[in-house]
C-alpha cells in the first residue's frame, strides 16, 4: 500500500495531518466503507453511526461512554466526506487511480502538544490497515492500544 504522510503547518495554530493511501479497490467500494455505519465501525477507532448526507448526524460511540455527536459538513458522493470529531476537522476524499483508488485524509490537529500529530498519524495508520484488511476480506487487527513503534516512525517522518 502506498503510504504518504505529512503535516501542513501553514497555520501553526492548527496544523493539518495529511495521509494518503492507494487501495486496490474501486472508488465506490471505498466510499461505502466511509459512509456505511456497519462498515465504518469495523475499521474506525470506535463505533460510528452516520446519516450519509450533508447536515446528517454522525455519532462516535466508545464502549461505556456517552456518544459524541457531530454533523456531516461535506457530502459529495463518492468523492468527499467531512465532519468534526472532538473539535478536529476530518475530510476524506476518494479518487480513481488505475485499478484502484487514492484515499486521502486531512485531519486538523488542535492539541498543541508537538507529539499530537505523530500520535494521531499512528492511530490513523492502524485504522487504515484495518480498513485495507476489511476491504480485502481479511480480519482486521482490531483496536489495540498505543503503538509506540508507529509513533516513533511518524515522529521522525513528520519532524
Amino acid at each position: 500500500m502506498v503510504t504518504e504522510a505529512s503535516v501542513d503547518r501553514t497555520d501553526p495554530r492548527r496544523p493539518v495531518l495529511l495521509l494518503t493511501r492507494h487501495l486496490p479497490h474501486s472508488v465506490e467500494r471505498v466510499w461505502r466503507s466511509l459512509i456505511d455505519s456497519e462498515e465504518a465501525s469495523r475499521w474506525f477507532p470506535c463505533r460510528v453511526e452516520i446519516e450519509p448526507r450533508e447536515g446528517g448526524v454522525i455519532a462516535f460511540i466508545f464502549d461505556g461512554e456517552a456518544p459524541e455527536i457531530s454533523r456531516v459538513s461535506e457530502f459529495d458522493p463518492p468523492h468527499a466526506l467531512a465532519y468534526e470529531w472532538s473539535g478536529e476537522h476530518l475530510r476524506w476524499t476518494v479518487e480513481a487511480d488505475g485499478e484502484g483508488c487514492i484515499l486521502r485524509l486531512s485531519n486538523t490537529i488542535i492539541d498543541p502538544d508537538p507529539d499530537s500529530a505523530p500520535r494521531t498519524a499512528a492511530g490513523w495508520d492502524t485504522c487504515l490497515e484495518d480498513l485495507r484488511a476489511m476491504l480485502d476480506g481479511e480480519p482486521g487487527g482490531g483496536r489495540s492500544g498505543v503503538d509506540e513503534a508507529k509513533i516513533a516512525q511518524y515522529r521522525a517522518e513528520l519532524a
